[in-house]
């Protein structure tokens, strides 16, 4: 795999937030470092580094466009705020009790309020 210098901005784009951005927000940011990167680059570079395990491409019920983050190699899942739509990671205990099954990837959903969002329905 070509290391680019598109990659690596998109690389450093996740990197540095963690809000689970979609293409076209990536490519928001990664056109004030490089001007002249297309959303289909961006695009492009998102799949090659969804199949080398570099990126996850996240997928919420009722959302049309994928979301994306970095592969950070631990044992999260996914949090969706149904009130504020924000995203979050939250932790996940492993290991499974998944004797006898080679796992090779969890992929785990959560919908409900984020904490700020219980509160002020709480409130309300």
């Amino acid at each position: 795999m070509k290391i680019t210098r598109q990659r690596e901005v998109i690389f450093e784009i996740l990197k540095k937030n963690r809000n689970h951005p979609t293409a076209l927000e990536i490519f928001d940011q990664a056109k004030k470092v490089l001007p002249d990167i297309s959303l289909s680059t961006v695009y492009r570079t998102l799949k090659d580094m969804v199949v080398h395990g570099e990126v996850l491409e996240i997928k919420f019920e009722g959302e049309s466009k994928a979301r994306y983050d970095l592969n950070r190699g631990d044992d999260h899942a996914h949090f969706k705020c149904r009130m504020c739509g924000k995203v979050y990671d939250v932790s996940l205990m492993l290991p499974l009790d998944l004797v006898g099954f080679k796992v090779e990837r969890v992929d785990v959903y959560i919908y409900g309020l984020c904490p700020d969002c219980a509160q002020k329905e709480v409130m309300a």
